[in-house]
């Protein structure tokens, strides 16, 4: 038999070959906890720290900055939760991801959580290492798109001077998809070369 849920009261309900399940689900809103902030804080099961991450993360939409204090609250005190190295990271990524900032204030962050982790002496994965991280996946990808549009110059100037690429290897992500795109209207390798003086 197909099992029934009655959504009314959140019971699940199973009934097959003459034998019956029923399981009763107690409801939960953790916006309901709004108002017991202290006794989250006291309280050092993992839930607590991620519902106190999850209620800030929504109160402080229109405010980062305010976002940004709070994450800090909220990782400093992983440290003094008697929590393990393990436990510590895994929440540590959960509140990291969980409580976006802006470019300025995720930097702001990592400052003190470098210090932090001087201070303590066990260093914490993320955000250092993943922002590390990102940085070596974003300059592959733009390595690779001055090969790609080298290549294309190559094929259609011939070998181009050190010069210009050069100044193509200075040039970032978007710059790259520009001159990709405006390549093609080049007719001469001046034209390349004004291009390139305009951006470097």
């Amino acid at each position: 038999m197909i099992p029934q849920t009655i959504y009314g009261n959140f019971h699940y309900y199973y009934d097959i070959g003459g034998g019956e399940t029923l399981v009763k689900f107690p409801i939960v809103k953790l916006f309901d906890y709004q108002s017991r902030l202290d006794e989250l804080e006291s309280n050092n099961n993992p839930f607590a720290i991620i519902t106190i991450a999850h209620l800030k993360t929504k109160a402080t939409i229109s405010n980062l900055t305010e976002r940004e204090q709070w994450k800090w609250i909220l990782i400093r005190g992983l440290y003094e939760r008697g929590l393990t190295k393990e436990q510590i990271v895994k929440l540590f990524k959960i509140i990291d991801t969980m409580m976006t900032l802006s470019k300025h204030l995720q930097a702001a962050l990592i400052i003190k959580i470098k210090n932090l982790e001087e201070e303590r002496k066990m260093p914490l994965i993320s955000p250092t290492e993943q922002m590390a991280m990102e940085r070596g996946e974003e300059r592959g990808i733009q390595q690779g798109g001055e090969r790609l549009i080298i290549r294309l110059l190559n094929r259609r100037f011939g070998v181009i001077p050190a010069s210009l690429t050069e100044k193509i290897h200075q040039l970032s992500i978007e710059q790259l998809e520009l001159l990709g795109e405006a390549l093609f209207d080049f007719s001469t390798i001046t034209n390349l070369d004004q291009w390139l003086e305009n951006r470097t």
